[in-house]
This record gives C-alpha cells, sequence and structure tokens, in this order.
C-alpha cells in the first residue's frame, strides 16, 4: 500500500497541520507520498525531514518579528509581498530555524508542491528539489494574489497553489496513492465565501483573465472538493483530519500564545484519533 498525506494551505492556521504531523512522527507513521499547498506544504517539509517541534519553535520565535511578516514589506521593491521572503524562506531555514536538509535527501518518498499557474489559471505540482536552499517551490506555492509577488520558475508566473486546488488530495490519488490522510486548516462545518477582494483580483490581475477567473470560482472549488471528500472518506480512500475551532485566528495571526494554542489543538485531535488512523492504514 502507498499511502499520503495532503495538506490544505492557510498562512498561520496552519500551525494545527503541524501538531496533527508532529503526532504522527511520535508514532513513526513515515508517509510516501507528501503534497501540499502555500504554508501547507512550506510546513509540511519539516514532516519530511523528521524534525518534530521545528514549526513550533519557528512560531514562538519569528513569527511575532517585525522581520517575518507585515504590510511594510510590501513596499520594498524586492520583497513586494507581505511576507518577508528572504528571512522566511532563506535565513530562518538556513541559519535560525535550521532545516535539517540532510535528513530530507534521506526521505525515499515524493515532496510535491501545488502552484497555480498565472496564464492559465490551472494548477501544476513541481517536486520539491531536496537541495534547494532557497526555496524557490515552496515561495510560489504561498505566493497569495495580491499579497505576494508572482514568483518566476522555468520562465513561466506562478502565484499560491490553493488558488487552483485548494485541497490537493486528488493528485496524491491520480499517482498512485491508494489512502490519503488529507488535512485541513478549517473546520468540519466551514463553508467558503466568494472572494471578497475580487475586484481588487480583477484590476490587479487584467492580464491575466484565466487566472481571475480561477479566484472567483475558487469557493465553488473548494466546496466541491470537501463533498468528494466525504464521499471518499466513506468509501475508505481518505481520513480527513479537521481543527475544532478557528474562530477568531487570523490567516496573519502573530501571537505566540494562539499560535501554540492552535498547535496543541492539533496535537490534541490527531491524539484523539490516532487509533482510527491506524486502523484506516492498516485496512
Amino acid at each position: 500500500m502507498k499511502f499520503a498525506i495532503a495538506l490544505e494551505g492557510g498562512a498561520s492556521r496552519t500551525l494545527f497541520s503541524c501538531g496533527v504531523l508532529d503526532v504522527l512522527l511520535e508514532e513513526e507513521i513515515e508517509a510516501d507520498y507528501i503534497i501540499g499547498v502555500s504554508a501547507g506544504i512550506a510546513f509540511g517539509t519539516s514532516y519530511a525531514s523528521k524534525q518534530k517541534g521545528r514549526n513550533l519553535e519557528l512560531a514562538r520565535k519569528y513569527m511575532a518579528d517585525r522581520r517575518y511578516m507585515g504590510a511594510r514589506h510590501m513596499f520594498r521593491p524586492k520583497n513586494r509581498s507581505y511576507y518577508n521572503l528572504d528571512f522566511v524562506f532563506d535565513e530562518i531555514p538556513n541559519k535560525y530555524v535550521p532545516f535539517d536538509f540532510e535528513e530530507y535527501k534521506k526521505f525515499k518518498g515524493n515532496v510535491v508542491a501545488g502552484v497555480t499557474n498565472m496564464e492559465t489559471g490551472k494548477a501544476e505540482y513541481i517536486e520539491i528539489p531536496r537541495g534547494d536552499k532557497t526555496s524557490t517551490a515552496l515561495r510560489a506555492s504561498c505566493a497569495l494574489p495580491l499579497m505576494f509577488k508572482p514568483i518566476k520558475i522555468g520562465g513561466k508566473y506562478y502565484v499560491d497553489g490553493g488558488v487552483a486546488d485548494p485541497i490537493p488530495y486528488k493528485k496524491a490519488l491520480d499517482d498512485g496513492c491508494d489512502k490519503v490522510i488529507v488535512i485541513l486548516t478549517r473546520e468540519e462545518d466551514y463553508v467558503k465565501k466568494p472572494e471578497p477582494t475580487q475586484r481588487l483580483v480583477d484590476i490587479a490581475y487584467a492580464r491575466y483573465p484565466q487566472l481571475c477567473k480561477t479566484i472567483k470560482e475558487r469557493h465553488e472549488n473548494y466546496e466541491r472538493q470537501r463533498e468528494e471528500l466525504k464521499r471518499l472518506e466513506k468509501e475508505g480512500k481518505v481520513f480527513v483530519i479537521y481543527p475544532k475551532d478557528t474562530k477568531g485566528f487570523k490567516r496573519t495571526e502573530t501571537d505566540p500564545k494562539l499560535l501554540e494554542g492552535i498547535y496543541n489543538q492539533g496535537i490534541e485531535v490527531m491524539r484523539e484519533r490516532i487509533e482510527e488512523l491506524k486502523e484506516f492504514l492498516n485496512k
């Protein structure tokens, strides 16, 4: 059997997923395939490098740091993003909270980042290079429209993978995985609403009509995916993990206590369901 972990994005809310993944590391549950979008895959790589607690350390020490994120960074010509890209994707993993590239190279499975092609508005998938210390694929997967500058890879421009494929479980199934653990960052009863900044999107990306269309339809695509996950769960193909409560928790949350709280919620939810998960994997 080949099984995957599929990770939704959600910026700071993804600390919930980090708690879930750390329990999987505790239990020595190692996936054959990891796929995610946005912060889901950015944090998910620490699971592949077996660094339990690394993402929590990062959140505690640096997410409230002025160097990490803030509107001021959008006005810096070389950055033009809400997040300080070089600090987040270069200095932190290579200096402040070191990412274990050697252990990551030992991971035998696939680690895939979902991205959205600006020209076509469609999802594409990039195998994350084991030695890329500038995290180009992760930058592209996290490049949320209006908050990030697009990232150029191979002559094409990309934005956040969650735009075209919010929950990338289907790619894992298409690539031959028998079962998928899907980690979401919104409650089970969450209903996604239309993009509130659509008018700004249409103006800012007028040269990319297909991207604008994809963003406009994103909430409908997301709801279809959530409905399909319920069906696939009944068929025994996916195991879906939801947070219990994210109310009042901002996408750009920086409060260390709140970040640790949602991380601990991930720990709690996964420990409560660990035997159920093991049964799912062993069937």
